[in-house]
């Protein structure tokens, strides 16, 4: 598990160093259950499954208004992909990016 949590860390970096992505979706019901009973959750916007095929990355973030939000995705797609087959050795079958919202710069969230 330090091994997704290494992955999770990389995954982050990457996508909070686009200018247009505001923050990862808040701690949901299943998080905030995970926490009372004293899991460990690293991003509750970040999720990783493995399965033989490689990996799938599912990512939930809130973005800045007035951006592409199709080419924004693909963008992070893309880096994310790249980023942790060269750094993990694993291959990465999908990275999915769903926005969950927009917020206006300048915000205080």
């Amino acid at each position: 598990m330090s091994e997704d949590i290494n992955i999770i860390d990389l995954v982050e970096r990457d996508i909070i160093s686009f200018d247009a992505v505001s923050r990862f979706t808040d701690f949901g019901l299943t998080d905030n259950i995970q926490k009372v009973i004293g899991r460990d959750i690293q991003n509750p916007g970040i999720r990783i499954s493995e399965d033989e095929e490689g990996m799938t990355i599912n990512c939930e973030i809130i973005v800045y208004f007035g951006y592409n939000i199709p080419q924004l995705c693909y963008d992070i797609q893309s880096k994310v992909k790249k980023d942790v087959e060269e750094k993990t050795g694993q291959p990465v079958k999908a990275v999915n990016i769903r926005v969950e919202g927009i917020d206006k710069k300048g915000e205080k969230n």
